[in-house]
C-alpha cells in the first residue's frame, strides 16, 4: 500500500518530544525519525524547556511520554494548559506515547486535550499513517491563519503604497489622542502633501502619478520609527501619527523625509520633474482639543500657511496664529523667511 503523501513536501517539519527518561527518549527519537516525517526533533525534559522551544521553533507535532518519571495526568494537563496560552500552540497536534494503550489512560489523555494516544511498539509506517491526518489538519489551519492574516492586513492597508489606509488612521488617531490625554505625553501629527500633484497627473498620466505616490510612500516608510503610524490619507496626501513626539522632533522627521525623497529622485522615472513636499505639523501635549478633526485641520492649516511662502516647506501649527519654521523660529506672515 502506498504511503499517504503530505502536500507540503517543501516544508521542513519539526517535532517536540517531552520526556525526562533517557532510555525512552533514545528509543522514541529513533521511532519518530523512522517515520521520515520530521527534519528536526527537539527534546524537552519539563515545562520550562517546552515553553522555550515552542517560543523559539516552529513545532508541527508534540509527543508526550506518559511514563517518564515526572509524567502524570497532572503534567499532561500542565502541558495542554501551556499550549492553550497561544493560538498557534493550541493548534499543534499533541500525541501521548505509552508502553501500553489502555482504555482509562486513553480517556484521561483525550480529556486533557491530547489528539491521540499511541503505544511505544507502533511500527513506524503505522505511526506515519496515524500522524498524517493530524499534520494535514495543522497544515490547513496554518494556511487558513496566514490567509486570514493577509486579509486582515489588506483591510487596513492602502493597496498602492502598502501604508495604513484611512480607516485605520481614523481609529489609530483617536486611540493615540486618548493615550496622550491619559498620560500627558506629547503627540504630533504630520501631514504630507505632494506639490502640484494634479498638474503632474494631467501632464504625465495617472500611471506616473501612482509611481510618485509609491515613491513618497516608500520614503515615508524608510524614515518613520517602529512606533509611528504612516497612512495614506487621501488621493495625494499622507499622514503620520507620531506618538511620544513633540512638534520640534516631528519637524526633524519631516526634514529627514525630504532628504530621503531627494536621494531617491534621481533613480525615478520622473527624475526630470522635481517632486517637492509641503508638510504641516500639529501637536498635543496632554492639553487642548481631543477632537481628531481639530488636529487634522491644524496640520492642514500649517500646510496652507507654508504654501503662502512657496512650495516645499514644513511648518508647525501654532494656536496664536504664528507659524514656527526652521529651528523653532517664529515666522511673521507679513514678512516671510526663505523656504525650508
Amino acid at each position: 500500500m502506498p504511503k499517504p503523501k503530505l502536500t507540503w513536501d517543501d516544508h521542513d517539519r519539526a517535532a517536540l518530544l517531552v520526556t525526562d527518561n533517557g532510555v525512552s527518549r533514545a528509543y522514541l527519537l529513533r521511532l519518530l525519525d523512522a517515520t521520515g516525517l520530521f527534519q528536526q526533533i527537539f527534546c524537552a525534559a519539563g515545562m520550562d524547556e517546552t515553553r522555550r522551544l515552542l517560543g523559539e521553533e516552529e513545532i508541527d507535532a508534540i509527543f508526550f511520554d506518559w511514563y517518564a518519571p515526572c509524567s502524570s495526568g497532572d503534567t499532561l494537563q500542565h502541558l495542554t494548559d501551556l499550549m492553550a496560552e497561544t493560538e498557534t500552540w493550541r493548534d499543534i497536534p499533541l500525541l501521548v506515547l505509552t508502553t501500553e494503550v489502555e482504555r482509562e489512560l486513553t480517556l484521561t489523555a483525550y480529556l486533557a486535550g491530547a489528539s491521540d494516544c499511541l503505544g511505544y511498539g507502533i511500527p513506524p509506517a503505522d505511526l506515519r499513517a496515524r500522524l498524517f491526518p493530524h499534520l494535514s489538519r495543522k497544515l490547513r489551519i496554518d494556511a487558513l491563519r496566514e490567509e486570514n492574516d493577509q486579509l486582515a492586513k489588506l483591510a487596513i492597508s492602502d493597496g498602492l503604497t502598502g501604508l495604513y489606509n484611512r480607516n485605520y488612521f481614523d481609529v489609530a488617531l483617536q486611540f493615540e489622542i486618548s493615550r496622550c490625554q491619559r498620560y500627558s505625553h506629547p503627540l504630533s501629527l504630520l501631514v504630507v502633501t505632494i506639490d502640484r500633484f494634479a498638474w503632474l497627473n494631467d501632464t504625465f498620466g495617472f500611471r506616473n502619478g501612482d509611481r510618485v505616490l509609491t515613491l513618497v510612500g516608500d520614503s515615508i516608510r524608510d524614515v518613520v520609527r517602529e512606533t509611528d503610524i504612516p497612512c495614506r490619507f487621501n488621493h495625494q496626501d499622507f499622514v503620520v501619527i507620531l506618538p511620544e513626539t513633540a512638534t520640534p522632533q516631528a519637524y526633524s522627521l519631516a526634514e529627514r523625509l525630504r532628504s530621503e525623497l531627494e536621494e531617491r529622485q534621481p533613480n525615478h522615472p520622473l527624475s526630470r520633474f522635481r517632486i517637492s513636499l509641503s508638510m504641516g505639523i500639529s501637536g498635543l501635549c496632554g492639553v487642548g482639543s481631543t477632537n481628531p478633526s481639530d488636529l487634522i485641520e491644524e496640520a492642514y492649516c500649517a500646510v496652507e500657511t507654508g504654501r503662502r511662502f512657496g512650495a516645499g516647506r514644513t511648518e508647525i501649527f501654532s494656536h496664536n496664529l504664528e507659524v514656527v519654521g526652521e529651528n523653532g523660529q517664529s515666522l511673521d506672515l507679513d514678512h516671510p523667511v526663505g523656504n525650508a
